[in-house]
């Protein structure tokens, strides 16, 4: 494996708009950009597939449209307040279990009493 070349932060400035190309035509297969001054790496730029993979959202992002799918198989679309729990789910600050309590809830026939 080769040591990364670390970019100078005015470098890094200057060929942002190449080191953003470069990025996105390499894509999961992009090597890290490592950015910082004086040979000592103080951030690294990713292409957003890798960043997706390191983070596990692509994972969480495929169940996602494999579940939507499935419901578009069925006839049915996903509501608003679900596409905003599978945006929560994938970006990581709602489980699938949240999720999923979310949805019964939320389709859960209301008794009598909390009908009214």
């Amino acid at each position: 494996m080769r040591v990364p070349e670390i970019v100078t932060v005015s470098d890094a400035r200057s060929g942002l708009s190449r080191i953003l190309a470069e990025l996105a035509e390499a894509g999961p297969e992009a090597e890290p950009v490592l950015i910082g001054a004086h040979r000592k790496a103080q951030g690294v730029l990713l292409s957003i597939e890798a960043y997706e993979n390191l983070t596990g959202r692509a994972t969480r992002r495929e169940a996602v449209e494999s579940a939507t799918g499935s419901l578009a198989a069925e006839g049915l679309r996903p509501t608003a307040a679900s596409d905003q729990d599978a945006e929560a789910y994938v970006r990581g600050t709602l489980s699938a279990e949240e999720m999923a309590d979310r949805a019964l809830a939320r389709h859960r026939p209301k008794t009598r009493r909390e009908a009214g």
